[in-house]
Order: structure tokens, then sequence, then C-alpha cells
């Protein structure tokens, strides 16, 4: 666990919205280019990153996609809730997920959670509450009614992006995805490549510039604790 620190983003470079909804298009954000051998820094555009590429490089791209991972659902038998946002987390090997329950008034972590609650959702959707993650307390282990493709459709109509306070509005789950996302998985955007657009690969290919595609799903970037 590291050591807490405090830093201070002035709200003007808050990044609040999409670079599209500012008239930027993916590939023109800013980039920051640092010399190994010198430490030169230089401050250029993304869409320039072939001038620092040579043929037969190779970019290795994360091709996980986006999930709508929020989902709204109430504890089974409270007539009036307690009702919850459920961040999913990580899809387990057992079939279960790893989710973030947060109460939707009051103290976000007052919702009373136990194992073996149920938690509704619409369209017929239940998940029993196992238990808490042993590694990170604040995560709780969910097993829903229903799973595979079938869960993630489900997901994807119910689901939306997650949104933390600093972002200014709830945008579509595209501005979440890079242009080539396949494998739905990822709880959050595996942002390292969101710059990326098709014209830009496309340049790059012609250049003799290689790529590779992994799959890697992305968890949560923050458990609503300063400690974890």
């Amino acid at each position: 666990m590291g050591a807490p620190f405090a830093f201070t983003l002035p709200a003007e470079l808050s990044a609040k919205e999409p670079p599209e909804r500012r008239g930027i298009r993916r590939d023109q954000v800013r980039l920051l280019v640092i010399e190994r051998a010198t430490g030169k820094i230089e401050h250029t555009r993304f869409d320039k990153i072939d001038s620092y590429l040579r043929q037969k490089d190779l970019l290795v791209f994360n091709s996980s996609r986006t999930l709508p991972a929020s989902l709204r659902g109430c504890s089974c038998g409270a007539r009036h809730g307690p009702c919850m946002e459920v961040r999913l987390a990580e899809h387990l090997p057992d079939d279960s997920w790893l989710a973030l329950l947060l109460c939707e008034q009051g103290d976000p972590f007052g919702c009373g959670l136990r194992e073996g609650m149920q938690i509704e959702f619409a369209e017929g959707l239940t998940a029993a509450v196992l238990a808490r993650d042993a590694n990170i307390p604040r995560l709780w282990k969910l097993h829903f009614s229903i799973s595979g493709t079938q869960l993630v459709d489900l997901i994807y109509r119910l689901g939306k992006p997650i949104r933390y306070e600093y972002v200014s509005a709830p945008w579509d789950l595209d501005y979440y995805q890079t242009v080539y996302a396949k494998e739905p998985g990822s709880a959050e955007m595996p942002s390292a490549g969101r710059a990326f657009t098709w014209k830009l690969l496309l340049d790059l290919k012609r250049r003799g510039i290689e790529s590779a595609y992994i799959i890697l799903h992305t968890g949560l970037s923050s458990y609503m604790d300063d400690e974890l």
C-alpha cells in the first residue's frame, strides 16, 4: 500500500468531458514525449506519434471493451430500499463478480450490506451477496441469477458507464470505448489507447508500424476510500 499524497488540480484543467465535446478529435489530444537517453521532454499532439516510431516498431493494444458497469439495484424485501449503485469491478473465474456497492442516500456504505443479502435489478435480474473480498474490503463478491452472454447483454441494456464526481455530465458509452475494442469485460475504459483513430491506425500500418492485441480487462480506478 502506497503512502497517501496530496495534489491540487486546478478546476479548469480537470477532464470533465470527452475532447470531442470540445471540438477536438480523439487523435488531436496532447502527447508528452520523454527522450529516455537525455530526459528531454517535448509537448506535441497525439496524431504526430508516427514521428517517434520506426518501421518494424510494435504497438501492443488492449482490445478489452468497456462495460456499462454501473447498475441500479435494491435489496430484496425492502419495499422502499435501500437502493444502491452496483459498480462491477471484475468477473472472477468461478463466474462470480466483485463489485462496489454504494447506497443512493446517506452514507454510501450504510446500506446494511451482509452476506446472504439479495439484490434486485430491472428485468428480473437478481444477485446474491456472497462475501467481502479478502484483499479489497470495499468490494463484495456477487453471484448473478444468470451468466454468460445472457448476463452481458442484460448489463448492456440496464447499465451505464461508471461516472465520477468530476465528470460534468453522463456521457454515452461510445465515449468510453477505444475504436478497436472487441471483448466486453472492462469496468472502466482501458484509456491508454483512447486517442487512436482508425485513420491514425491505418497511417501507422502504411508506414510499417506493426501491431498486436491482448485482452486485459480493467477494474475500478477508485474504491471510494483514500486508504485503498
